[in-house]
């Protein structure tokens, strides 16, 4: 399996809406910190970085609702279902996404 590093420089990234909510919450309430400097937002450093949105929809929205909770946050269900229905790799060190058979890079 090809480390996340490789990964990156080897091909397109896309980038849910969810995980751009979530690390800016996180940064806003202080859990986080910003990690888009020099650039003003996490949005412009991505697409400075070419990477990609991938989108979320009303299917990815319902075949989310319907995974088991094996995952207690239901973002990263989201995450799971978008990358089971595209077949993407989620770049996560979670150990929970492996009971839904999601292929995972850390």
């Amino acid at each position: 399996m090809p480390s996340a590093a490789a990964i990156l420089r080897s091909q397109p990234i896309r980038v849910s809406p969810i995980t751009i909510w979530e690390i800016t919450r996180k940064a806003a309430i202080g859990k986080l910190a910003p990690i888009w400097t020099p650039y003003p937002s996490l949005s412009q450093l991505l697409h400075a970085q070419m990477f990609t949105v991938q989108p979320f929809g009303w299917d990815e929205a319902e075949a989310a609702s319907q995974l088991p909770q094996h995952h207690k946050d239901p973002m990263d269900r989201i995450l799971v279902a978008t990358a089971l229905m595209h077949n993407l790799a989620i770049l996560t060190d979670d150990r929970l996404f492996a009971p839904y058979g999601v292929n995972t890079v850390w």
